[in-house]
């Protein structure tokens, strides 16, 4: 993997994916990594719009927009996606995608591909959705088994305890202790306390 390649990756942008949605149209815009090229694209399902942009190329971007570095640039940009703060504009051949809101919104020209090359961009962003939706549809069931043994051991733990807890339990009226009479032996309640030998006691 280049450099460049591990770039695209730390940053979390090699698989990004969005859908636009405007009054008439609506356009699914993704990013994928073509080592050693990042791609961004935009479809209407139909047609395929691509940038190929290596290190060079976007850098320039990244200069235009007047962001310092690159990892902050392609960090607003991974923001922006997951915001969806996009927009896409349609003119002949070429696609605009806005990627930001204001005066800090990158936007990036993009031109319609070719039929060989659409067919090849439909399919990998076509599987790729698919294997993400297979791979959550895991992720939840196997939640859902953790949750239903974890309620089951709650309950098997509620019921032993319940089967353990025999003793006496306090009710609204619990019976009254019966008050200790003053003076009595504590070992043995029913006689007197002996008083402690004083000695004798001379008049």
């Amino acid at each position: 993997m280049s450099d460049f390649a591990v770039l695209i990756t730390e940053a979390k942008v090699e698989e990004l994916h969005r859908v636009y949605r405007n009054a008439k149209n609506a356009f699914l815009c993704y990013t994928r990594l073509a080592d050693p090229s990042w791609v961004v694209s935009v479809t209407d399902g139909v047609d395929v719009w691509r940038l190929e942009l290596d290190y060079d190329e976007l850098d320039s971007h990244r200069d235009l927009s007047g962001v310092n570095t690159m990892s902050a640039f392609l960090t607003k940009f991974r923001d922006g996606f997951a915001s969806g703060n996009l927009s896409v504009s349609r003119s002949g051949t070429k696609v605009t995608l806005t990627v930001g809101t204001g005066a800090s919104a990158f936007t990036f020209d993009l031109y319609e591909t070719k039929a060989a090359d659409k067919r090849t961009e439909l399919q990998t962003v076509l599987f790729r959705l698919a294997d993400q939706v297979t791979d959550l549809d895991s992720q939840l069931n196997a939640a859902n088994v953790q949750i239903t043994n974890l309620k089951a051991q709650k309950k098997a733990g509620g019921d032993r305890s319940a089967l353990f807890d025999l003793g006496p339990k306090k009710g609204a009226n619990p019976a009254k202790a019966k008050p200790k009479k003053t003076g009595m032996s504590v070992l043995n309640p029913t006689s007197r306390k002996r008083k402690a030998a004083k000695g004798v006691e001379f008049d």
